[in-house]
């Protein structure tokens, strides 16, 4: 097995057609094809599947495509580090990922924290989605993720921190304040708010609304929590957001939902890449702090 090949076999994966990865690789249709035959001749297993319009993966052949995966992710980051410490910038750094909904409480919770306790490690934060995220972690372009979904054991390893429910928001002096939790009938028929970024609670309401004969009524869906908390304070909305984005904002009570299960922050890496320094400090960091 070459590196060559992995490059040929991952470029066919990506374009789904040996003639396509070919041009895309400057080379002969026959060259990809007997890299193949070798990669499918050592591990003796047929790699794809093949018709008139391309390839695809066997079972065998995605397990190659998992293990080829994670190595060239461990291989590229291992390349950087080499590098800059052949080039004495070995960086006491830490690239961390944060979601739009627990960027904040993350900070003030862990990460301020951690600043204080080792300010040689410089800290790196940038918020994105959850499936840039997985992407990043294994490319070894994250150290780290803060996210509520929960990874997939094979490739990430994760700390489960602490539970962040979805929890209903309404100006104190609402009724519904003197409930102990809000069910999903009474949830169906308030003008409700989100924030701009995908949450599984939308889609299970919006299931449980069709079943009921009901429309959801969604006034707003935006990125600006400051709008979203000023909108809340006036009467006009009920938003449903994880509880560490309400958890400041004044004169708003947050009411547990009794038809959710609570989410848990984790924190997540990949497992096929060795933690730098930096991040066995923090890996030991946020486990005595959980």
């Amino acid at each position: 097995m070459t590196l060559k090949q992995i490059e040929y076999f991952q470029a066919v994966c990506a374009r789904g057609n040996i003639s396509a990865a070919a041009e895309d690789l400057f080379v002969s249709r026959s060259v990809v094809s007997r890299a193949i035959s070798e990669l499918e001749e050592e591990f003796n297993v047929q790699i794809f599947l093949r018709s008139k319009s391309g390839v695809a993966l066997t079972e065998g052949g995605k397990i190659l495509a998992q293990l080829f995966s994670s190595f060239t992710a461990s291989c590229g980051s291992a390349k950087a580090r080499i590098s800059a410490l052949q080039t004495g910038r070995e960086s006491w750094s830490l690239r961390l990922g944060v979601t739009p909904t627990n960027a904040y409480c993350i900070y003030r919770t862990c990460l301020e924290s951690f600043q204080q306790q080792d300010p040689h490690i410089r800290l790196y934060i940038e918020e994105y989605s959850a499936y840039s995220a997985w992407r990043l972690l294994q490319a070894g372009k994250l150290d780290a993720f803060f996210t509520p979904v929960r990874p997939d054991p094979e490739d990430f390893d994760s700390l489960e921190l602490y539970p962040n429910p979805s929890m209903l928001g309404a100006v104190d002096t609402d009724p519904l304040c003197q409930r102990d939790s809000v069910g999903v009938e009474e949830v169906l028929d308030l003008p409700l708010g989100f924030f701009n970024a995908p949450v599984p609670i939308e889609s299970l309401l919006r299931t449980c609304a069709e079943a009921m004969g009901k429309e959801l009524n969604i006034v707003i869906r935006t990125s600006d929590q400051m709008l979203l908390r000023e909108m809340t304070q006036m009467g006009r909305i009920y938003p449903i957001l994880p509880l560490d984005m309400m958890a400041t904002w004044q004169g708003i009570r947050q009411l547990p939902l009794d038809f959710v299960n609570p989410s848990t922050n984790r924190l997540v890496w990949s497992r096929a890449l060795r933690p730098s320094p930096p991040m066995e400090a923090f890996l030991g960091f946020m486990s005595f702090m959980r």
